[in-house]
């Protein structure tokens, strides 16, 4: 894990610790500086600036922003919103060296001149109370600008650690976030997406040390992205099985079964408990025995369309008491919360186990409200991965993968094109088919969250699920030519065609 996304306990040790080391209001300064740096980046001098500052650290950040764009030659103007006076020494330092330029400094967002960019240094992490007067005034001031929209840190009115708004009040959104010392993970699940934009982080020159929680990079994958071996065959690649695809339901046994062959299974077997189907068609590469030898098999996908019949139950429990790496979805997710005797073998598995639930499926199995699951999805992941031992994956914006052992992953790929049906049953079949070819269980679980979500990166509007394996394909090719580039001694040779003899 490379991407350490800090709480706010780890943030206030990691500023107490840098503010003894360096002095007072240095990590101020560096992030003024680079906060003036990325917004150079987005749109270039000259252009007309308004800096919207809080009474805390924040606004601090915001005037020595302020005090930074100026020096790039852009027309600033500060808000010091309803006048407070900054709370911290650093932050009333910062307001004094801005007002030695003799700028003007408004109370009132409403009163400032027309600007190109509009910053958001109203609150940083840790509010713990919605925003209300004139501070969500100003974060609707903000808000309605036609203007880039930046905020410092994380915009404000989001909490930092679940991704969601302080007292479900929405506060400023962003087209572009710049977070100082780590990242967070409200920045990357739930409503952040939506409320940062595009995500820079910037250690401002510190060491950032390494946590339990992280933001998924190819790096904690690149086993998988190494180049397969000339000399191979399907054998080597695994026999991955499907089993599923209930009455009215094939579809969902169907996309996951086509997922694992685009990603790499040898060969991919299909269960369907009531449908004498023999042959797919648009995918004859797939088989179709009346029942899969659960022994036989490297690794098995259950729960896709499964349904709940006594023969899907049997099935079920025949796999948990296999020794195959298992993919959970569906139906089966459902079985557990409904079934004490399955949840016990599931969590008594010695063999790899992963669970694929959305929200509503996550709370069924720890018997909780929907809204329990979204307003804290972090930790709601981690009470799954307590109660039933295995790996987690939570769907949603900002999928999580978590471990028993709470280690854990935020995967910052995907796109609303993912908000299909069927986009669940693609990836359970991309995780069995990593399984299948014997990488390593978090290699697995983590290569097809982000690939998952890599396929349809840019996209706004629906695609087909069957279409989500063969564009997440195209993507781990270009990531093996990476691979090959960075890792081998030569370069690949440029073959060229010669039409006639020399």
């Amino acid at each position: 894990m490379s991407v350490s996304l800090l709480q706010i306990p780890q943030l206030r040790e990691l500023e107490e610790k840098y503010a003894r080391i360096l002095g007072p209001g240095v990590l101020m300064e560096r992030a003024g500086k680079a906060a003036a740096d990325f917004i150079s980046d987005l749109y270039p001098a000259p252009a007309r600036v308004t800096v919207v500052c809080g009474p805390g650290n924040n606004g601090g950040d915001g005037y020595r922003t302020a005090i930074e764009l100026l020096k790039k030659e852009y027309d600033v103007n500060v808000v010091q919103v309803a006048g407070k006076t900054p709370k911290s020494e650093e932050a009333i330092a910062a307001l004094a060296e801005w007002e030695k330029l003799g700028r003007t400094t408004y109370t009132d967002p409403y009163d400032t001149p027309k600007a190109d960019i509009v910053v958001d240094a109203i609150f940083g992490i840790g509010l713990e109370r919605p925003l209300k007067d004139e501070f969500l005034d100003a974060a609707m001031w903000f808000n309605e600008r036609r203007a880039l929209h930046v905020s410092l840190d994380i915009p404000s009115g989001l909490n930092s650690e679940t991704g969601t708004w302080v007292g479900d009040r929405a506060g400023c959104k962003a087209d572009a976030t710049i977070s100082f010392l780590s990242g967070k993970v409200g920045l990357f699940t739930g409503l952040g997406p939506d409320a940062c934009g595009r995500v820079k982080m910037e250690n401002l020159g510190i060491s950032i040390p390494l946590t339990k929680i992280s933001l998924l990079e190819v790096k904690d994958f690149k086993h998988v992205c190494a180049p397969r071996l000339k000399n191979t065959s399907k054998a080597d690649y695994g026999r991955l099985g499907v089993i599923g695809g209930g009455k009215g339901t094939v579809g969902a046994a169907l996309i996951a079964a086509r997922s694992g062959l685009y990603m790499g299974a040898g060969r991919v077997y299909v269960e369907l408990l009531e449908d004498g189907m023999k042959l797919d068609p648009f995918c004859p590469e797939l088989m179709f025995p009346s029942k899969i030898n659960i022994d036989e098999m490297d690794a098995i996908v259950i729960g896709p369309g499964l349904g709940f019949t006594e023969q899907a139950k049997q099935r079920f429990i025949d796999c948990l008491k296999s020794k195959a790496a298992l993919v959970i979805d569906g139906d089966a997710l459902t079985m557990i919360a409904q079934d004490e005797e399955i949840l016990s073998l599931v969590t008594h598995r010695f063999a790899h186990t992963v669970l694929t639930p959305h929200a509503a499926e996550a709370a069924r199995i720890l018997r909780l409200p929907v809204e329990e699951i979204t307003k804290d999805r972090l930790s709601r992941a981690l009470d799954l991965g307590i109660l039933t031992g295995a790996v987690n994956v939570l769907k949603g914006a900002g999928t999580i993968v978590t471990q028993r052992s709470s280690v854990s992953w935020i995967n910052p790929t995907g796109s609303p094109a993912l908000a299909t049906a069927g986009s669940g049953d693609a990836l359970s079949g991309m995780i069995g088919a990593m399984f299948a070819q014997h990488f390593e269980l978090m290699d697995c679980v983590l290569s097809a969250v982000y690939l998952h979500g890599a396929a349809v990166e840019g996209l706004n509007s629906s695609v087909l699920a069957g279409d989500i394996a063969p564009l997440a394909s195209t993507r781990l090719e270009e990531l093996r030519a990476s691979y090959q580039r960075h890792f081998h001694p030569l370069k690949e040779e440029e073959k060229t065609i010669e039409w006639e003899d020399s």
